[in-house]
């Protein structure tokens, strides 16, 4: 069994792949190494705000002996220029977000290849951003949030009928919503710590069921992992 690497787009992405997708991978008979990497930026700190980061993080993995199967766990919110990905302005042409955020991770693949031809590399895109998730389940999620925070999140949820398409611009995207529901109940949402706990309160099944599109990407990731 080839092991697994997530290449990831900052600190709140690494937590969920080490407290939420790890656990939930060992749990359907997975025994490899399972790692994430989050990209690193050249002043320091992580985020993905320039390609060359990204190929700087990946380009050691791509060359371990064992070909492991990489991954990775990107925002689509805020991927909005060339220096960031390759092809965005291109992407544009796409009416639909689902066609646009494809169309990027086939030019995430291209980069990846263009480094050094690879076939277990698997581009994921998360659309709209990873706290999209987090409403997959609000009842249990924000269990422990007050009721006007959990009700503000319900209300939200009732707009769609997919998670997953919980909108991504600037004030709209599922993290400044957050930010903001949070706010005003008097809290400061915290990315890392409350995000994290969210994730773990719904429960890694009432994620898969509820976002498609994420749930499409595990299930591939496993079985290429059983292969």
């Amino acid at each position: 069994m080839k092991d697994l690497y997530f290449i990831v787009e900052g600190e709140t992405e690494l937590e969920f792949v080490n407290k939420i997708l790890i656990p939930y991978f060992y749990s359907q008979g997975i025994s490899c190494h399972i790692q994430g990497y989050p990209i690193t930026m050249s002043g320091g700190g992580h985020g993905f705000n320039n390609i060359q980061h990204f190929i700087n993080t990946i380009t050691p993995v791509l060359n371990y002996q064992n070909e492991p199967i990489i991954t990775t766990l990107i925002d689509y919110f805020q991927l909005n220029s060339e220096k960031k990905l390759p092809g965005y302005s291109t992407s544009l042409n796409y009416a639909l977000t689902n066609d646009r955020v494809n169309y990027l991770e086939s030019k995430l693949n291209d980069v990846v290849q263009s480094i050094s031809p690879y076939r277990y590399f698997v581009p994921y895109i998360q659309k709209h951003e990873m706290e999209t998730l987090l409403f997959s389940n609000p009842e249990e999620g924000f269990y422990l949030e007050s009721d006007k925070i959990k009700n503000s999140v319900l209300e939200i949820c009732k707009q769609y009928q997919n998670v997953e398409d919980i909108n991504g611009s600037l004030q709209g995207a599922p993290s400044k919503r957050l930010e903001a529901i949070y706010k005003a109940d008097g809290k400061k949402y915290e990315k890392i710590i409350d995000g994290i706990d969210i994730a773990d309160l719904t429960g890694i099944q009432k994620i898969l069921e509820k976002c498609p599109r994420f749930r499409n990407w595990i299930e591939h990731l496993i079985r290429l992992l059983k292969e």
